[in-house]
């Protein structure tokens, strides 16, 4: 039952009650004036016939009767009375022609005295004709009372309701419609000043807000808060209804667009204007992406965009990328006279109602994508999502994930190998090189299957790091092991060599360890020295001054000059084994590795020569003289507890 049903029903039954008590009340006060006034008026008759009264008891004088009978004719209510002497004997009775039954009669007894002297009684009988007449004059008189306040009533009901009771019903059903349905366009009539008009008006206030603030949420929820283009919840949902709506003679598309060399621009010039740059060409691609019927331009992080198209074909999409691409080779952002461009790789599959998983569909554009960007950049690619192309590379991408469950799990292990001293006495015991293995089930993977992804996907600084905290923990737990042991060389990567803060990280894990820092040596390559000179010098130096050594590996693949291997704080010249497994046949390449040792002594650094694998390479290298030998002749790759509980059961 509803507030305002109640409240009118309080306000009807309220006014029944109250003008039913009142009646009440008023029939009951009339009664007692009515018994009032006939004890009244029969004290007055006995005042009146007291004297005739006693003449007739005491001197039974006729005439008294007579004047009696006279005095009471003209009383209409009276029907009877009667005298008694002080025995009680009725000595004179008058009686009125009423017809009434005796249940009809009001009787009233009065003493009758005279002069303080009792004579004897008087009794009345007094018709309630009248009594009955007044109570329904005045009970007819009520009902009219009544039925008018029933009527005022209702009139005072009626305004309660229009102006109260029905103004709060609104209210309320306002507030119900809002929030079952969260229809915010309902708007209440603010023609009142009172609290029923001051609440209206804040309800409007409310909903109008609450509108305000569920529009922009929704509008947050999907689009991008610094472009203003739909974001990565918004092209999930899209795809998932393009996906559960797709006909079997529909193909749909997925654009991955990756911009190049933006990271340059935003590092160089800052996030400001990386952000302009980046706002202002969105629009542009966004403006184009308008035209193209049923497509979606998204923005799914970074510099990194999503155009998503339904009902398309191959020669329209290619059309549309095309479109793409001059538009970016046409755009730069203006700053202080400068001319800021980048690039636009573009990754595109295509796909039909039977392609169904969503992150299968995403994954294969973005593979997509870094086909286009290791082109070189500024190229568009379209594949099927099922063509031999992208499942090759697909398989590439899929390392990633494996070998993060493999730092993760620790199933990447520490290999090592023995590089042995030439001499090879227990006054030079033998160095390592540490290797890297991936170990899934019975399976011993080579790092050749997996580094070039994590080189690709700029993984190498977090595989260097995993490398030097093994081997630290390893070493950490077998301290005895140390005594025997020249270093262990680690190799580095040129993504750590100008990692920020890089050697100072090794740092901390070499001291906490507890860890001399001469049992450590880091393998950097030529190339990589020499691409990053400045930042090679300074992370050397940095870590040699703690005591740390250095070796370049690979020597004599890359293009260093002398003045640039003058410049490193080197301990080793690494020689590639490129060199070193043909100088039994190759004259040129024997004269070649001589060359290089003679640098080495000259810069007083000392020679290891990899790929040793037999004994007339051997007996090249004596006669060459270099120092360190590294090869299987002397032992395949193990794990390094191999290594570590062999050398301590049978110390060298």
């Amino acid at each position: 039952m509803t507030l305002r049903i109640k409240l009118n029903l309080i306000l009807v039954s309220l006014l029944i009650v109250t003008n039913g008590m009142v009646a009440y009340l008023l029939i009951e006060k009339e009664k007692n004036l009515l018994s009032e006034s006939i004890s009244e008026q029969a004290g007055a008759i006995a005042a009146l016939i007291s004297q005739d009264a006693v003449k007739l008891i005491i001197l039974d004088d006729p005439d008294a009767a007579t004047d009696i009978t006279s005095k009471l004719k003209q009383l209409k209510n009276l029907s009877q009375v009667t005298f008694f002497n002080t025995q009680g004997k009725a000595i004179f009775t008058l009686k009125n022609a009423i017809n009434t039954t005796e249940q009809d009669f009001i009787y009233k007894v009065l003493p009758l005295s005279y002069n303080g002297m009792v004579l004897g009684k008087i009794t009345l009988s007094f018709s309630k004709n009248l009594y009955h007449s007044a109570t329904e004059t005045l009970t007819d008189f009520l009902i009219q009372i009544l039925l008018f306040g029933l009527l005022l009533g209702g009139v005072f009901a009626i305004f309660i309701d229009q102006f109260f009771s029905r103004r709060l019903t609104r209210l309320n059903n306002a507030l119900e419609q809002t929030a079952k349905n969260q229809d915010y366009t309902i708007r209440l009539p603010e023609n009142s000043q009172d609290e029923i008009g001051r609440a209206y008006h804040h309800f409007n206030a409310l909903v109008t807000k609450t509108d305000s603030i569920t529009k922009k949420l929704i509008k947050q929820a999907s689009h991008d808060e610094l472009t203003g283009l739909y974001n990565r919840l918004f092209f999930t949902e899209k795809l998932t209804e393009i996906i559960n709506q797709a006909k079997p003679e529909q193909t749909h598309a997925i654009c991955y667009l990756d911009l190049d060399k933006f990271k340059i621009i935003n590092d160089t010039f800052g996030h400001h204007t990386g952000d302009q740059l980046l706002t202002e060409l969105a629009h542009q691609l966004n403006d184009f992406s308008q035209a193209i019927p049923n497509s979606y331009f998204c923005r799914i992080g970074g510099d990194e965009f999503v155009l998503l198209v339904r009902n398309t074909n191959i020669e329209a999409l290619t059309s549309h990328l095309d479109m793409l691409q001059q538009i970016v080779r046409k755009f730069y952002l203006d700053y202080q006279n400068q001319r800021l461009t980048v690039g636009l790789s573009v990754g595109s599959i295509l796909f039909k109602e039977h392609s169904k998983d969503i992150n299968a569909l995403v994954s294969a554009a973005d593979i997509a994508c870094y086909q286009a960007k290791h082109k070189g950049g500024n190229s568009s690619l379209i594949f099927w999502v099922d063509s031999p192309e992208l499942q090759s590379e697909r398989e590439i991408v899929n390392w990633v994930q494996r070998i993060k469950t493999a730092m993760e799990t620790h199933a990447l292990k520490v290999y090592l190998q023995q590089i042995v001293c030439r001499d090879n006495t227990p006054e030079c015991p033998p160095a390592y090189e540490a290797l890297v293995r991936l170990i899934e089930g019975d399976k011993v993977i080579s790092p050749f299957e997996f580094i070039p992804t994590l080189e690709r996907f700029k993984m190498m600084t977090e595989l260097d790091f995993y490398m030097i905290q093994a081997v630290a923990d390893q070493l950490k737990n077998n301290q005895a092991f140390l005594p025997y042991v020249t270093h262990i060389a680690i190799n580095l990567s040129g993504a750590t060599l100008t990692s920020d803060n890089a050697a100072h990280r090794i740092i901390s894990i070499i001291e906490a360890a507890n860890l001399p820092f001469d049992k450590l040596c880091f393998e950097v390559t030529e190339t990589t020295a020499v691409s990053n000179l400045d930042a090679a010098k300074a992370f050397i130096m940095c870590l040699a001054n703690k005591g740390c050594k250095f070796s370049l590996d690979d020597f004599g693949t890359g293009m260093a000059s002398f003045e640039y291997l003058y410049a490193l704080p080197l301990n080793y010249l690494k020689i590639d084994g490129s060199f070193i497994k043909d100088i039994p046949n190759d004259p040129i390449k024997y004269e070649m590795v001589k060359a290089m040792q003679k640098i080495a002594l000259l810069m007083n650094l000392e020679t290891v020569a990899e790929f040793v694998e037999n004994e007339e390479i051997i007996e090249k290298l004596e006669l060459i003289g270099v120092h360190y030998h590294q090869g299987y002749y002397y032992s395949a790759p193990k794990p390094i507890e191999y290594f570590i509980q062999q050398t301590l059961e049978q110390p060298l």
